[in-house]
């Protein structure tokens, strides 16, 4: 047994009797009761009218162009898909593909410039709305299921349509409206003042990430102390008396001033109480009107929802009133697509619930459990790699300076580590992780189909149970699909099993739960002993309006929050802790994080623990890349699908307008179904390729041909569509199949409980 693990014997499990909100799977692991259902908006039937089965026999390219062109008008003509794409990208829909729709609507010919393009891009938009399974606006609705006990199958209720459409804004937008605001010289007065929250004002010495501690002189003293608390800036000029000691601080990076919008469900409202707070009548008014323009527009794009000309109309006067006022433009640009494009987006409900009864949890209980151990060995030694690998950049700060290392000195000098690059502590981990698994496949008899019966003793030599080391690692959270059988129940298939961290965290689920304190609530039995949280800038690449980070199901009168650069503040107003006051120091074999101001001490792995999901929240992978990896069951469980490897220059490109059959023909001859999902870097995302589809086969040819253009060593990853479109078990409103998936929480109930921190006994000199 590893001192891990003897440790992790010796403390123990928490004693505390199952939560109501979870049921118990096996070894240690419970399920939470609620879980998410995510779908695609639109139904899968839509993509069918691309297919040309057998185009391959055809010598002309007329039938897949005459058939190709068809599903194009068949899809435009689709109100829900045009309106999808005018929240998405009114830009597209402004430029052609409203006047297409007008015209298709008004029985015109159809007729389209740019025809290939454009026929292409309506494929691979459609293979989105109908295929992947979102959470975003009417075309990615949330539902949400419970696991239950006392009935089998699965049971579902309602309609399947729109239960409830909000509308929310972009971060990125209200804080353009905020910066226009900080700038005007009339608003001075009235901007708010506070200390850089990762800056430490001990004693009358500025400490700032990476630079030297500062003595401040008596007037700068007095400023700062002034400023324990943000105030606006005349009030702290009328205390204090000391303006260019204001501005030395400001210039030095020590004070921020401005209107800072933290990250929140409603930035907007935030705004609104900046301006409430404004003592000045007149300078209040006029900002509030210059609001009430947005909202007013605003409030005319929400009643547009389902009217997709009505909803273009109004998105354009929106992005009038918003680049009258601030100048800005009201789309960013496509490299900032995962953070929001638009000024508002929407979050729907779908009017859907889902019973899932107990024998289908019966037939996850065991395999999902084993995938678990193995989950916990991952991240229990990558927390344990990562402190080696910081201990090393600790020491070498250290020496360099001759002082104590703050703590956001360590994570800035730290990059490599935490964000997991090559021969980084998470990407050894991970390559060994997968070593393990194929020893573990080379020892079944029939390496696609394993037991959890012979895999189990395995399991617990290969990945010895152990501690995690930090809170966040205690939860897990598989998307699972479900796929339907003729004469049998539904089998589960895993998609992702994303670790360290609860999918639920998203502000989408959060926003559209039918009781969000239910979720607060749950959340809130997993960390009874809390948790730490960086707080993120709203401007970091992370950091989106809709997903996570930041958490959306937070606690603040549980966990501590600590800043490492000028963020805007936690939603709460919970003071955050100066991550150039919190110090890295060795306490035996083991690094900490103390405060010397409020006398505590936390292993630094744990203060880290958000950085710490990131590196590890995609990492699970049975198998390394290889040329073809057969569908793997565990059980009765699919864990793995079926999936192909292959560098671009083994496919055709097809450089041609409808030369799709060679490609059609590589795919058929390398074994893979009609359906499969394609991974290209030129693409963030997988995308629904069709191997009886023109036009899908077109885009792919596009990916392989610039994938190739910008690195030619590089590699592509097909996966089966599994379940296959005949094996959807979710109706949509129609009645048609929609693919779905299930976002679900585990949690691991046999880690030691222990309190977040310790006083710090350390002696002074």
């Amino acid at each position: 047994m590893t001192a891990a693990a003897q440790a992790f014997a010796l403390d123990g499990p928490s004693s505390d009797a199952e939560p109501g909100h979870r049921i118990a799977l096996r070894d240690g692991w419970s399920l939470w009761r609620l879980a998410a259902l995510r779908s695609a908006g639109m139904p899968m039937a839509w993509l069918e009218a691309f297919a040309v089965p057998d185009a391959a026999d055809d010598e002309s390219d007329l039938r897949s162009r005459e058939t190709s062109a068809a599903a194009v008008r068949h899809v435009v003509g689709q109100p829900a898909f045009v309106e999808a794409v005018t929240w998405q990208n009114p830009a597209l829909v402004r430029n052609w593909l409203g006047r297409f729709a007008a015209d298709l609507a008004a029985g015109g010919d159809g007729r389209l410039s740019r025809r290939d393009q454009r026929e292409a891009l309506v494929a691979f938009l459609a293979q989105r709305y109908c295929a992947k399974n979102e959470t975003i606006g009417f075309f990615g609705p949330v539902a949400w299921a419970r696991f239950g006990e006392d009935h089998e199958d699965v049971r579902t209720s309602g309609t399947a349509r729109l239960r409830s459409r909000t509308l929310f804004r972009e971060q990125w937008a209200v804080d353009a409206i905020a910066r226009t605001f900080a700038a005007r010289p009339e608003l001075r007065p009235h901007l708010v003042a506070r200390r850089h929250p990762a800056c430490s004002f001990d004693g009358g010495v500025l400490r700032r990430p990476r630079r030297r501690p500062q003595p401040l002189d008596a007037d700068e003293a007095v400023v700062a102390a002034a400023l324990a608390r943000p105030r606006q800036v005349g009030e702290l000029l009328t205390a204090c008396g000391t303006p260019e000691a204001l501005d030395r601080l400001v210039t030095a990076g020590a004070v921020l001033v401005g209107l800072p919008i933290p990250v929140t469900d409603r930035p907007e409202d935030v705004l609104r109480g900046h301006v409430a707070r404004i003592d000045d009548d007149r300078l209040r008014a006029g900002l509030a009107a210059e609001l009430d323009r947005i909202d007013d527009a605003a409030a005319v794009v929400a009643a547009s929802a389902g009217d997709p000309v009505a909803l273009r109309d109004a998105l354009e006067r929106l992005g009038e009133e918003f680049r009258s006022l601030t100048g800005v433009g009201d789309q960013r640009a496509k490299t900032d697509r995962d953070l929001g494009r638009c000024i508002v987006y929407e979050d729907c409900r779908r009017d859907l619930d889902v019973d899932i009864g107990a024998d289908l949890v019966d037939d996850l209980r065991a395999p999902l459990a084993l995938l678990l151990d193995t989950a916990r060995w991952l991240v229990a030694e990558t927390g344990a790699e990562v402190e080696r690998d910081l201990a090393a950049r600790e020491a070498s700060l250290r020496e360099a300076s001759g002082r104590p290392v703050a703590l956001c000195d360590l994570v800035m000098a730290s990059g490599d580590v935490l964000g997991g690059l090559p021969g980084t502590a998470v990407s050894r981990v991970a390559a060994d992780f997968r070593a393990r698994w194929a020893e573990l496949l080379a020892t079944a008899t029939d390496a696609s189909r394993l037991t959890t019966a012979r895999l189990t003793p395995l399991v617990r030599l290969l990945f010895p149970s152990g501690p995690v080391r930090w809170r966040a690692a205690r939860q897990h959270s598989p998307d699972m699909m479900l796929r339907e059988r003729p004469g049998d129940r539904p089998q589960w298939v895993l998609g992702e099993l994303h670790l360290a961290v609860n999918t639920l965290e998203n502000r989408a689920f959060a926003t559209q739960a039918d009781d969000r304190a239910e979720l607060v609530a749950a959340t809130a039995a997993d960390f009874p002993d809390g948790r730490f949280v960086p707080v993120l800038p709203a401007r970091s690449p992370d950091v989106t309006s809709r997903t996570y980070p930041p958490l959306a199901l937070d606690l603040p009168d549980r966990y501590r929050y600590w800043s490492w650069t000028d963020d805007e503040g936690h939603p709460s107003g919970r003071p955050t802790l100066p991550g150039a006051g919190l110090l890295v120091e060795r306490d035996g074999d083991r690094l900490v994080v103390r405060s010397p101001d409020d006398g505590w001490h936390a292993p630094l792995v744990e203060v880290l623990g958000e950085f710490l999901t990131a590196l590890v929240a995609d990492r699970f992978s049975l198998r390394g890349p290889a040329p073809h990896h057969p569908r793997l069951m565990l059980d009765d469980v699919v864990v793995a699908r079926e999936a192909w490897h292959l560098p671009v220059t083994e496919l055709p490109d097809a450089p041609g307008d409808y030369r799709h059959r060679a490609l059609r023909a590589r795919l058929g001859e390398l074994g893979m179904p009609r359906w499969v999902f394609a991974r290209t870097p030129d693409q963030p995302k997988p995308y629904l390729v069709d191997r009886d589809a023109p036009l899908s086969l077109r885009n792919l040819a596009r990916g392989l041909r610039r994938s190739a253009g910008s690195d030619p060593d590089a590699t592509i990853t097909f996966t089966e569509m599994l379940p296959a479109p005949d094996e959807l078990w979710m109706a949509g409103p129609g009645g048609e199949p929609h693919t779905s998936e299930l976002r679900i929480v585990v949690h691991d109930d046999g880690q030691p409980r222990s309190p977040l921190t310790a006083p710090d006994r350390t002696e002074r000199g």
